[in-house]
């Protein structure tokens, strides 16, 4: 199983420079397993880095792809057909999970999916309690073709985790995985940094996720 130890690092605040610094320390991860090569062989360069402060989970993005654009007009919308960056997190390791799903503008889509009731959508004081730092800002735009680099920054409350009643990721043990896709892009692709041993492209696989050790 693929392991990450998420660092415990309190910034001089939380000023996109000050972040910026702390990530400038840490190794990235790459998001680059390509589970469906026959159909999506492409394969961006994504990486992913992480830490927290005890109460705020901090993790970016970085991503190098062709032709993007950027659709989405609102949090809770179809992120997935975006340029977009996933991160879904069980809090207990099980199949309950939660998926935070970001777009390159930083339109973000989140909800808790317990296995075995219907998903439930997070409340909109808890979309906005995740603070969201995107590089190409946050204006929709048209197609863009050739290569582009970009960045989203996310700091997350425990509390976003609004059906497990946490309030630090201090010393906690999670599974998780790390996505990205554009369901409708020119080129669609989806790509993990945990495998996905299924059939067909389905991020929603709690059984593949791989092991966050929270300091």
């Amino acid at each position: 199983m693929k392991k990450i130890l998420v660092p415990q690092i309190s910034p001089a605040n939380e000023s996109v420079a000050e972040i910026e610094k702390v990530f400038a320390t840490l190794k990235g991860e790459a998001v680059a397993c390509c589970n469906w090569p026959a159909e999506f062989p492409y394969t961006p360069a994504v990486s992913v880095k992480l830490f927290h402060n005890s109460k705020k989970l901090f993790v970016k993005f970085d991503v190098t792809e062709k032709d993007i654009q950027a659709k989405v007009t609102e949090d809770q919308g179809r992120t997935w057909t975006d340029p977009c960056v996933e991160f879904f997190v069980s809090p207990q390791g099980n199949m309950d999970y939660y998926n935070f799903e970001c777009t390159c503008t930083g339109k973000l889509l989140l909800a808790w999916h317990p296995a075995e009731e219907p998903k439930e959508s997070a409340p909109a004081d808890v979309i906005d309690s995740v603070v969201r730092h995107p590089s190409l800002g946050t204006e929709c735009f048209p197609l863009r073709t050739g290569e582009h680099t970009w960045s989203v920054i996310e700091a997350i409350p425990a509390t976003a985790l609004f059906r497990s009643g946490i309030d630090s990721w201090k010393g906690k043990r999670m599974s998780a995985n790390f996505y990205k896709c554009g369901d409708e892009l020119p080129t669609p692709h989806f790509i993990s940094w945990a495998p996905i041993e299924w059939k067909e492209p389905s991020f929603h696989r709690p059984e593949f996720f791989g092991e966050l050790e929270f300091e």
